[in-house]
């Protein structure tokens, strides 16, 4: 932290202070502001750098500076609801450097919410290293701790995730995990309502067989980041590096975690870890192992980008690399700014869909855009005959717990009337008024794999937020297309019209064809 950096940004979460020292009311109105601008771009977490000018020289402070600095500081964070926390001193000569996370208090808002999804190989420990996270107990080296956060049954005896399974970690303001002390560490309305910062864990099937529903779990939770598992033992796989290229390929950052480091000797781990670096740099990414938090530090501020891809070494046996890797989580800040879609129309995912004995049908939604609450009177389609039925909002949870409203970025579930069950379906849309159904579409796509060629009339499984539905070729620019080809098709639902925009993101696959791509006209 004592070298040079780049001159201060003036959007972003990070803000450069050399000192701050003018105590007056009018001042400490100023610096509120400029506190509250800073939060709101980073989703309610700002990383201040004390003892820096704008061009990101470092000058440093004195011990009386720097006492006067954080006290100034902790006060302008109370005006607006908000705390401090000193991550990190750096001397420079007898001056010092400081970076202070600025998170937003729970008393005014929902805590700050990191949604990461978490893929990997089948075996590679994903389910095992979110129970050891969020339980704070270490696993007994035969799946104890993938055992305490399985869904069903089946998932319990052969030890794989089969469906999508969305687990919670909460902080407090000093970074320790509310989880560890909770009766139960996995009761997520209990943790959304004790911390400050909640890390949703999206975790998704490994094997092959479960790619569709590991698709729609990263699609349709619109994730910050991916963590990705790698066992130490056994490297990337298969379906680790296609699950690499998902995340690549919805331009989504990832972080890897290499697990298991205690069974392999110091040549075998040393083999997975070049392996894993040159595969990242072969797809333009820079990789840095993280050794200590000073890594950590300085890693976070740079996800967003996606260009950075931080590697953690960590063992849930023996818990070596765990503590670095939650202060990692606890730090990592939200990438989406959801707070810019707030004021705009309601537009809601349906991700999936209850039918719950004396309440009725309950819809689990991603909010994408604007607010509702609680009986609102709004619109859900399209249904198969390209209608939509007007519904009335009975209650909101969020994480379990009672809402009067959700908002852009929360996943809600909904109970709803004026619908019955067997009309809804995963992939519908929640919105203020009846908009036009999509049943063509034209979007530029490239091909990842095939084996033989794509001609029109091709039929496929389209996936787009929480639709997977068959669709055709029924135009190509470019003909026949094979695996790494690119070009602009169009495309049309076989049974079903969905709503889609321009610029939605898609994958398209089936047994045998992944190609990527994104929307770039609908057809009328």
């Amino acid at each position: 932290m004592s070298s040079k950096l780049p001159k201060e940004n003036e959007t972003g979460a990070i803000e450069y202070k050399s000192r701050l020292s003018c105590n007056n009311p009018e001042r400490i109105e100023n610096l509120a502001s400029q506190m509250r601008y800073r939060l709101f771009e980073g989703g309610g977490e700002a990383i201040y750098l004390l003892g820096f000018d704008d061009d990101g020289t470092p000058i440093g402070l004195t011990p009386q500076e720097e006492e006067e600095t954080l006290q100034i500081l902790d006060d302008v964070a109370g005006k607006i609801g908000a705390k401090i926390r000193v991550l990190e001193k750096a001397p420079v000569g007898n001056r010092s450097l400081v970076r202070v996370l600025v998170r937003v208090g729970r008393e005014e808002s929902p805590p700050v919410q990191t949604t990461i999804a978490v893929m990997g190989n089948v075996d590679a420990g994903k389910s095992t290293t979110i129970g050891t996270l969020c339980t704070g107990e270490l696993d007994d080296g035969r799946g104890r701790s993938m055992r305490k956060i399985a869904r069903f049954e089946h998932e319990i005896v052969t030890g794989r995730t089969s469906s999508v399974v969305v687990r919670l970690l909460g902080f407090d303001m000093d970074g320790r995990p509310i989880n560890w002390n909770l009766p139960n560490p996995l009761d997520e309305a209990q943790i959304y309502l004790s911390s400050k910062k909640v890390v949703y864990f999206v975790d998704v099937g490994g094997h092959e067989r479960y790619l569709r529903t590991a698709l729609r779990g990263v699609m349709a939770r619109l994730p910050d980041y991916i963590m990705l598992v790698v066992a130490a033992n056994s490297g990337l796989q298969v379906m680790g590096r296609e699950h690499l290229g998902v995340g690549l390929a919805l331009r989504i950052p990832v972080f890897i975690v290499l697990t298991k480091i205690d069974l392999v000797d110091k040549k075998v781990l040393e083999a997975t870890l070049i392996d894993t670096v040159e595969t990242l740099r072969r797809v333009d990414r820079k990789p840095v192992v993280v050794k200590t938090l000073g890594d950590v530090y300085r890693l976070v501020e740079l996800m967003p980008s996606g260009r950075v891809v931080p590697i953690f070494l960590i063992s849930n046996t023996t818990g070596e690399g765990l503590s670095i890797l939650t202060e990692f989580l606890n730090l990592l800040p939200p990438r989406l700014r959801w707070n810019e879609n707030i004021d705009k129309p309601l537009l809601a995912y349906v991700s999936d869909v209850y039918d719950v004995k004396g309440v009725g049908p309950v819809v689990a939604v991603t909010i994408e855009r604007g607010v509702i609450k609680e009986d609102d009177e709004v619109y859900i389609g399209p249904l198969q005959d390209s209608s939509w039925k007007k519904i009335r909002v009975k209650s909101i949870h969020i994480n379990r717990t009672v809402a009067s409203k959700a908002k852009a970025g929360e996943e809600a579930t909904l109970a709803i009337s004026g619908i019955s069950y067997e009309e809804l379906e995963k992939g519908l849309v929640v919105t203020q008024q009846e908009l036009k159904p999509v049943w063509e579409f034209e979007a530029h796509i490239v091909v990842l794999k095939h084996p033989t060629t794509i001609r029109r009339g091709y039929q496929t499984v389209l996936h787009a937020h929480s639709i997977r539905s068959p669709v055709m070729f029924i135009y190509m620019s470019l003909e026949p297309m094979r695996t790494g080809d690119s070009g602009i098709v169009r495309l049309r639902f076989l049974y079903h019209p969905w709503y889609l925009e321009t610029d939605t993101r898609i994958i398209l696959r089936d047994s045998r064809t992944r190609a990527i791509g994104r929307i770039t006209r609908l057809i009328d």
